[in-house]
């Protein structure tokens, strides 16, 4: 059995956000997660009207006990969100053929590169408590 690393380090992050043989759903959506709080399901439940690229800034509905609410991310974040979108106005945000990227896919694909696919966001989380 193959450990899975639960945390990432930004170096790390940049190798993988680099790597242009990795999809770009997959890296948007590491990238969105190692920026904020969102949660996976919350990432994958996205749709293509939820982004506002020029505001660079996401609109999450509510979900049990999390408030609905605008969630920004960064000019890197609006590329590859740009990328993922291109020419649509409607659909799952995080899409593979005109498909929702199901849990089990994102879970396999931050598994091949050594990862959990929750570490994106634990790593975000102590980069960014580290430095304040």
């Amino acid at each position: 059995m193959t450990l899975m690393a639960e945390t990432i380090t930004l170096e790390r992050l940049e190798t993988l956000l680099a790597d242009e043989s990795i999809s770009t759903v997959h890296r948007a959506l590491w990238l969105l997660l190692w920026e904020g709080d969102l949660r996976v399901l919350d990432l994958l439940a996205l749709d293509v009207r939820d982004v506002r690229l020029a505001e660079r800034e996401v609109t999450t509905s509510s979900r049990g006990n999390q408030p609905a609410g605008e969630v920004d991310f960064s000019e890197r974040a609006a590329g590859l969100l740009g990328e993922l979108i291109g020419d649509r106005d409607e659909g799952p945000l995080f899409a593979v053929g005109g498909r929702a990227l199901s849990w089990e896919s994102a879970m396999q694909v931050a598994q091949e590169q050594g990862h959990v696919i929750h570490a994106f966001r634990t790593g975000g989380k102590r980069h960014r408590q580290s430095t304040e």
